[in-house]
């Protein structure tokens, strides 16, 4: 074998290796994700009122799982945007549920002041550990999630969420 034909041999190999590496990621990152939001569905939190929910009641629908606190600024700019994409969207098999990194009685008081209609569940730290399964590696706040019907996470953002980007998200995905 001449010179050329071993750097193109080896510069094939190396291409296959880079792509198979790329594939073993993809899929182990998936199949990862697949987990936490099976995980996710098992599990069970009162809402602000003290009421158990389970997470697997939205189950089969478009679910938008957002992290959250009282005390954490952009979380409470973005919250009266999700209760109107949740109240817009309603009729269309989305659901819109909020994860509270906090305590029962701020949330309580939170939803009550904002007057919000959508769930808001009481997680406290736990629901950071949740978060970082979901993609969120560094526990920061706010963090939404896009969960398909069939359990496939599709979409997640890190930081506030305007209205305009959650719609587009579900507008693509609906519009199928």
């Amino acid at each position: 074998m001449n010179r050329r034909n071993a750097l193109i041999a080896a510069s094939g190999g190396a291409a296959l290796l880079a792509g198979g590496v790329v594939a073993w990621f993809v899929l182990r990152t998936k199949t990862e994700t697949t987990a936490a939001v099976a995980a996710l569905y098992g599990q069970t939190f009162d809402d602000a009122r003290g009421v158990a929910q389970p997470m697997d009641q939205w189950r089969h629908r478009w679910l938008v799982v957002n992290f959250w606190a009282t005390w954490c600024a952009p979380c409470v700019e973005e919250m009266p945007g999700l209760q109107r994409v949740a109240r817009d969207y309603a009729d269309r098999k989305v659901a819109v549920v909020g994860i509270g990194i906090d305590r029962a009685d701020a949330i309580r008081r939170f939803q009550a002041d904002l007057k919000l209609e959508l769930p808001l569940l009481v997680a406290g730290a736990t629901g950071s550990d949740i978060a970082r399964t979901l993609g969120n590696p560094t526990g920061a706040l706010p963090y939404t999630v896009l969960i398909s019907p069939t359990g496939e996470l599709v979409q997640s953002h890190l930081g506030l969420l305007q209205p305009d980007m959650l719609r587009s998200w579900l507008d693509a995905r609906l519009s199928h």
